[in-house]
């Protein structure tokens, strides 16, 4: 017997929780960019934007580990 398990994933967009996936591609990027930002300060990383003309996910990390 194969049961198939189904995740989605909701985030707090304004203090309205949004299903992940109805998110316009460019709206999941940001919004992934966020995450990992977030998780990376949580660990202990500062993150150094190289230059205001990069992509805003293209980021030096600088921290404890490294």
């Amino acid at each position: 017997m194969s049961k198939n398990i189904k995740i989605e994933n909701y985030i707090d967009f304004n203090g309205e929780m949004i299903l992940f996936d109805i998110l316009p591609e460019e709206r999941q990027k940001q919004a992934g960019e966020k995450i990992r930002d977030l998780m990376m300060e949580h660990a202990g990383y500062d993150l150094i934007r190289t230059s205001e003309n990069r992509r805003p996910s293209a980021v030096s990390m600088t921290g404890p580990f490294v």
